[in-house]
Formats: C-alpha cells, sequence, structure tokens
C-alpha cells in the first residue's frame, strides 16, 4: 500500500501522473495533425486525472495510517481498486454537471483507465522500495553510522578518565552512562525508540561532557509536553549536540565571555515534533568540513528513514549557530494507548 501522506511519494506520483498526461496529450495532437491543440488536450485530460490522482493519494494515505489489509495481496488489490474507484467517481461527477453527457460507459472506461494507473503507480512505489532495502539501506546505514562513534567514542572515554582518579564514584555512574550510550551506538540507528529514551540518551551524554569541560558548558533544556508513544530513530538527536558542544564548548573561554550556554528547546505541534539547538560560534576558527560531516550524516539518516517528511535547516544569527530539526510523527504511534490525540497540549 502506497504512502500517500509521504510528502516524497505524493511529489513523485503526481509529478509522474503530469509528465504521462503531457506525453498522451503531445501524442493524440501529433495523430490528429494538430500540434497545437496538445495542450488543450492536456488539460481536457487533467481535468479528469488530477482529481484522480490527489483523491487517490488521500485515500492510500487513509487506508495506510487507519490499517492496510494485512496480506500483501490483498494491500495490492486495494492500491490499485482506489483510482480505478476514483475515476468512476470523478467521471461521474463531471457528466452530472453536463446534461446529455455520455453514460455508464464512460465512467467503465474511466475505471479501467484508473485501474491500470493504479497498478503502474503501485508496482513502480514497490519496486522502488525494494530497490532501497534491505541491502542498500543496509549499506548507507553502515557507512553513516561509521561516521558517528569514533570521535564519540573518544571524547566519552576522555571524560571518564578525566575524573577516574578524583572522584571514583562519579566514574562509576559515568560509566553507566557511557555504558548506554555505547550500546546505542553499537545498535541499529533505524530502530525507533520513544523520544523520552533518546532525551534520557541525550541527559547522560550532557551530563558527561559537563564533567569533562567543567563550567565552560552549560546547557539549558526546554522540553514541552511530547506524546509518550512518539518515536524517533535512536541516537538521532546525540550527535546534534555532539556538533554543538564540539564546535562550541570546546573551544569556548570562560573566563573571558562566560560557560557556553547550548538551548535545546522541543516542540509537537500536531503530527509535527520541532527540535531546536543553538550553540555559540567560537571566537576560534573551527574546522568547518568536520561539522558538515556530521550535519550530511543527519541529513543522510532523516532523508533514508522520513524521505521529504522531516527537515533540517541551520542558520547563523547573533553570533549563534541555530539548528532546527522537524520530524513526523505518524497517527499509528499516537493510538498506542488507545488515544487519538495527536496534540499533548489538549490532554
Amino acid at each position: 500500500m502506497p504512502d500517500g501522506c509521504n510528502a516524497g511519494i505524493a511529489l513523485r506520483v503526481a509529478l509522474g501522473v503530469n509528465a504521462a498526461l503531457a506525453a498522451v496529450a503531445a501524442a493524440a495532437a501529433a495523430a490528429l495533425r494538430a500540434p497545437a491543440e496538445a495542450s488543450v488536450l492536456f488539460f481536457q485530460i487533467a481535468a479528469v486525472a488530477e482529481p484522480v490522482t490527489f483523491a487517490s493519494l488521500l485515500a492510500w494515505c487513509v487506508m495506510r495510517r487507519r490499517g492496510a489489509p494485512r496480506s500483501e495481496r490483498a494491500q495490492r488489490l486495494a492500491a490499485w481498486a482506489v483510482p480505478g474507484i476514483a475515476a468512476a467517481a470523478v467521471q461521474e461527477a463531471l457528466r452530472a454537471g453536463m446534461p446529455g453527457g455520455s453514460g455508464g460507459a464512460a465512467a467503465a472506461v474511466a475505471a479501467a483507465f484508473g485501474f491500470l494507473g493504479g497498478i503502474a503507480v503501485q508496482h513502480y512505489l514497490e519496486l522502488r522500495s525494494r530497490a532501497y532495502s534491505p541491502a542498500i539501506d543496509e549499506a548507507k546505514f553502515q557507512a553513516l553510522q561509521s561516521r558517528i562513534r569514533p570521535h564519540f567514542f573518544f571524547n566519552s572515554l576522555n571524560a571518564v578518565l578525566a575524573v577516574l582518579r578524583e572522584d571514583p564514584r562519579r566514574a562509576e555512574r559515568m560509566l553507566e552512562s557511557v555504558a548506554e550510550l555505547f550500546r546505542a551506538v553499537m545498535g541499529d540507528v533505524r530502530r525507533m525508540v520513544p523520544f523520552e529514551d533518546e532525551i534520557d540518551l541525550c541527559r547522560r551524554y550532557v551530563e558527561i561532557e559537563q564533567t569533562r569541560l567543567g563550567d565552560r558548558l552549560a546547557v539549558r533544556w526546554d522540553i514541552g509536553a511530547i506524546h509518550p508513544n512518539a518515536r524517533v530513530p535512536q541516537l538521532l538527536l546525540q550527535p546534534i549536540l555532539e556538533n554543538a558542544v564540539r564546535y562550541g564548548a570546546e573551544r569556548h573561554v570562560s573566563d573571558e565571555c562566560g560557560p557556553c550556554e547550548i538551548d535545546i528547546r522541543v516542540r509537537q505541534i500536531g503530527f509535527r515534533l520541532e527540535v531546536f539547538v543553538a550553540n555559540p560560534i567560537a571566537a576560534e576558527p573551527v574546522q568547518r568540513e568536520g561539522n558538515q560531516i556530521g550535519l550530511r550524516n543527519i541529513r543522510g539518516r532523516l532523508a533514508l528513514i522520513y524521505d521529504l517528511e522531516a527537515q533540517l535547516e541551520t542558520r547563523v544569527r547573533g553570533g549563534r549557530f541555530e539548528l532546527t530539526m522537524t520530524l513526523p510523527v505518524t497517527r499509528s504511534e499516537l493510538r498506542r494507548e488507545g488515544r487519538d490525540d495527536a496534540n499533548p497540549d489538549r490532554r
């Protein structure tokens, strides 16, 4: 069952349908020896095809979110039938508004073309999905994940060694946090975990870094009301914080301009999760290449997991580097406790 709610899929389907309509209109105009009529034919066909396309995407979205048939064969048949039904309905609606128009024959023809179009679109999307999984996705994720590990490992171990002799108990607590962080790093980064677990992992990381950097690092947490069933990819937020620490606090001189203050703000707005992180830009020049590799890593993971549904924007404002990441939260996640409320502020 195609995910009609996914912006990437919707965009590909819309572009593909319009490209096919333009080709059909051009071929028909050439057959009639009236090339100038191609645009007129395109809009005439689009008057039926465009509503069918968007109605089909909406139906696929609802069926996918509300619970598609379990078997693959049933899902395919349902996906194929939706455009056919939509085409027949649109044709009947157009006929009802045009007295004297053709009867059921036109609706049957429209349904047949819609059914064939549904087969083509569903088959293409299924082949595309198979092409990216599992071997290709696995290779890409491993390549992206391998870029996270080196700095993360060395920074964590150095933080523990820094307090091992002075405060053994604190070092023991830190080792427990490091073990949890290592377990997450060594795990499957495609795994979706509760957002609260991801925030807890980030707090452990910040505690380790505050031990290592002391007064040079100050973190302000502003976590809004998030639905308890909201899920995010494992180890998605920690690399963002690591970038903020590495390119902010590590090069920050607290005696001259106070501690490096990192702001972390999280809000759930409807079916969107917004994460905002801001850190001061150190006066000392930083290795921009390393920072960009980290951001490319995060963007790559978002693209592989969410396609076009997630966004990552960065900017420099008032001497601070700001990052805003927006993630989708599916309705199926929010229904796990028997609730169907996407906005936690209303509970």
